[in-house]
């Protein structure tokens, strides 16, 4: 799909999507409730799709059953997920993937799982000659890991974090769980421990000497289904509107937690120090233009506003630096403004800009890149000829009916 968007200021009050982090916790919560029993009652997160929550919902479908074979696809967030949770509930199981998660190196969790009991084996999973070519086995685990104290570097996957804290109350003693460094995604674990609350789970998050997290569980606890499940607003998702808001327009957005534990709710913090007009009340978080100005922010630890802040960056007076990237992740962002006019230059670790009132416009190819889509789109707010976007479907991967929440706030679109 080709579109073209018409350049103008986008105004309005649309609603936050869900956010996928937050459905996936709270559908792992409700799937444990009814373990062992097969859930029969759908909950709100099944109305949202998701590769990380579908396969989530097929492993823990299947975990009942005896010595079961759990397939996490290509998601390497339900398989860290997951694998601490099989370890509390089964005596065996095998867990298997496709693509390249078979070979995702999982010795940092099978060896923490082993000083506690549970043992781990590649290669021993029997899988039929005709389904050899869609998935391997990544592992499997025999024996229920123990109660105890763990011990982790805080380099770990967020996912394993919060599965350990799932699969602990249902040990029979208590346990702890010590990080020894302060993880970049501690607001992950800290909603991934709002859930288990929320559900019944008694659960103490406190900081140890060297301020560090330090969680205490205990054991012989369940899951119970609580009266409301409330999945929060996406504040990643949300960003790029918000930043709409401050590049001349004015925009609300309905349905975002002012409590969340969400790494991109510092979005209207980082609006603010550019000179955006920005709030947040009952009726939503409201971004309006301001007078911007340039500034430097490290978005090391809140890469997923990178989009974003570029967009605002490329338009505030003087030079801003955003700082703290991954270039190969973030190239994407740096290509789709630099093909639209921004003067932007990208170090390796970082973008720096020189403001420009007025982009150019023009053809962009998305190859397939979502974060080109949803950068161009935002940054035709900026443009002075249209913004031509090929394959711009893509953004659907990651964003259904982004295209319409643009028609939303008064973006106009030729299809």
């Amino acid at each position: 799909m080709d579109i073209t968007i018409i350049p103008g200021k986008l105004h309005g009050t649309i609603d936050a999507r869900p956010s996928r982090e937050s459905a996936l916790l709270h559908e792992t919560a409700r799937r444990l409730t009814h373990f062992p029993a097969v859930p029969q009652n759908p909950g709100k997160a099944d109305d949202l799709w998701d590769p990380d929550l579908e396969a989530v919902r097929q492993c823990m479908t299947l975990m009942p059953g005896d010595a079961p074979q759990l397939p996490c696809a290509r998601s390497e967030n339900a398989f860290c997920l997951l694998l601490p949770v099989a370890a509390a509930l089964k005596h065996k199981c095998s867990f298997t993937g496709t693509g390249t998660l078979p070979d995702l190196p999982i010795t940092p969790y099978t060896d923490l799982l082993r000083k506690h009991g549970t043992a781990f084996s590649r290669g021993t999973m029997k899988i039929r000659r005709r389904d050899r070519g869609k998935f391997q086995e990544i592992c499997t685990l025999s024996g229920r890991m123990t109660y105890g104290d763990y011990s982790l570097t805080g380099r770990e996957s967020p996912y394993f974090i919060a599965g350990l804290l799932f699969a602990l109350p249902f040990l029979e003693g208590n346990s702890t769980v010590r990080m020894t460094t302060l993880p970049d995604s501690i607001g992950f674990v800290r909603m991934a421990v709002s859930v288990l609350r929320d559900c019944g789970i008694e659960i103490s998050d406190t900081v140890d000497d060297y301020g560090y997290p330090f969680f205490s569980v205990p054991g012989n606890q369940k899951f119970r289904l609580p009266d409301t499940a409330a999945i929060e607003g996406d504040w990643g998702a949300a960003a790029l509107w918000l930043a709409c808001g401050a590049i001349g327009g004015d925009v609300t957005i309905r349905g975002l937690s002012g409590d969340s534990w969400q790494n991109a709710r510092q979005i209207l913090d980082k609006l603010r120090s550019l000179g955006a007009g920005t709030g947040y009340s009952s009726a939503g978080a409201n971004v309006i233009a301001g007078k911007l100005r340039g500034c430097n922010i490290n978005a090391a630890h809140i890469p997923e506003l990178v989009p974003a802040l570029s967009v605002v960056m490329a338009t505030a007076p003087g030079t801003s630096m955003l700082t703290g990237l991954d270039g190969q992740d973030q190239n994407s962002v740096f290509r789709a403004l630099d093909v639209l006019g921004a003067d932007v230059s990208n170090g390796g670790s970082g973008f720096s800009f020189t403001g420009k009132a007025i982009l150019t416009g023009g053809e962009i190819n998305s190859f397939s890149d979502p974060a080109v889509v949803m950068v161009a789109a935002a940054a035709s707010c900026l443009c002075r000829m249209p913004v031509t976007i090929r394959n711009a479907g893509v953004v659907n991967r990651v964003y259904p009916n982004f295209f319409d929440d643009f028609e939303k706030l008064g973006g106009v679109i030729e299809r």
